[in-house]
């Protein structure tokens, strides 16, 4: 006579049980990978804003800290308070150390959208489709012109002054109510006369 072990089943309680705790489990995984998520959409919100602020910042820097001085130019720096025309040998787009003429230009984006845009032009075009945007700024901004003295200016060269140098000592980008300065940028003021070889070199002064 063959025995039968009692076969035993999940009674109503354990069932129960098990779903409670299955449900605490679900609760507390879903309230961690809420919290998880939202950390990781505020760090790169943060990133996100960084590195806008950089690039904004970097487009102006590296232009502006190349500028040259052309010794066969009059006026090699000339601006006003939506455009600005120089020598620089940090064009973002051809080889580098090679000094060539630009034009950098703040011009608001849109009746619709309250930005300005930041382009860099090639003074010798006259097609603005050749214009690059190298940066978007929030509001409605122009430029502003440091002297050695620590005076901002509206243009360059400065209106009633006998003497001045080439260059101004730094640029700003402020908006227009004058309460936000957004980026400033120093320029190099290095040997400024044909004495500098390297640089009349580069101009094809001297051999």
């Amino acid at each position: 006579m063959t025995s039968h072990s009692p076969q035993r089943g999940v009674t109503l309680v354990e069932l129960l049980v098990t779903v409670v705790i299955l449900g605490f489990t679900v609760a507390l995984m879903s309230g961690a990978f809420t919290q998880i998520a939202q950390m990781l959409r505020v760090s790169t919100e943060q990133s996100n804003g960084f590195l806008g602020r950089w690039n904004q910042s970097r487009a102006l820097y590296d232009i502006v800290g190349n500028m040259v001085i052309d010794p066969t130019l009059e006026k090699p720096f000339t601006g006003q308070y939506d455009q600005m025309d120089m020598i620089t040998l940090g064009l973002p787009e051809g080889p580098p150390g090679v000094p060539r003429h630009a034009r950098l230009r703040l011009k608001p984006a849109s009746e619709d959208d309250n930005s300005t845009d930041l382009l860099l032009e090639n003074p010798m075009m006259q097609n603005a489709s050749e214009a690059i945007r190298l940066t978007r700024f929030p509001g409605r901004l122009e430029f502003r012109y440091i002297d050695h003295r620590g005076q901002e200016l509206v243009q360059w060269p400065p209106t009633g002054m006998a003497t001045y140098r080439p260059m101004p000592s730094a640029i700003l980008i402020r908006q227009t109510d004058g309460r936000r300065l957004l980026v400033r940028a120093a320029a190099y003021e290095g040997g400024l006369s044909p004495k500098n070889n390297a640089l009349a070199q580069a101009f094809g002064i001297i051999k």
